[in-house]
């Protein structure tokens, strides 16, 4: 029975001698790597020193080891505290601060972003508290230092309980000092 054009042996036969000549087609070369997919071939790699569009540049000033974004003033700064205003979107200043920074909780709403016990990925030995606040046309961004300093060695109980101002019952010892 002989259907467009070739009769059922005569394919048979055909795909047998493909098969047997396939191996003889091999070499002992790898295959070339496939070309790469159009989203990474046609993807923009930025140069080193150059940010991508929408993303904040570093500054140089620094909050407990976080770089203020280039675009933001520090507008008071205290030991524990570091304020800077700049007129950027909050949403850019959150996606800054999340790319450099290490979360324990990240509470996000519509007008504030908190990082609450991070760490700066740069600087790991600091715990820190990052806010970025909307405020009409501005953003605000405010890193509090929440390190504990390490605790006092050789001290005994009740030598604890007396720098913190109570008795070992847990009692405070100056009545008048809570006022």
């Amino acid at each position: 029975m002989k259907r467009g054009g070739l009769s059922r042996a005569a394919a048979l036969a055909a795909a047998v001698a493909c098969a047997s000549a396939a191996p003889a087609c091999r070499s002992d070369a790898p295959a070339p790597a496939p070309p790469p997919a159009a989203s990474e071939a046609s993807a923009p790699r930025p140069p080193v020193d150059q940010a991508l569009p929408g993303e904040l540049a570093e500054g140089t000033e620094q909050a407990f080891g976080l770089p203020i974004p280039r675009r933001m003033k520090v507008r008071a700064r205290f030991p524990d505290a570091v304020f800077a205003v700049g007129e950027i979107p909050a949403e850019r200043v959150a996606n800054y601060v999340r790319t450099r920074v290490l979360a324990g909780n990240v509470e996000t709403g519509p007008a504030k972003t908190i990082f609450s016990r991070a760490t700066v990925k740069s600087a790991p030995q600091r715990m820190l508290r990052v806010e970025v606040v909307s405020r009409a046309h501005v953003s605000e961004l405010v890193v509090r230092d929440e390190t504990r300093p390490p605790p006092e060695r050789g001290l005994s109980v009740e030598e604890r309980w007396r720098r913190s101002g109570l008795t070992p019952d847990g009692k405070v010892l100056d009545p008048t000092r809570l006022e």
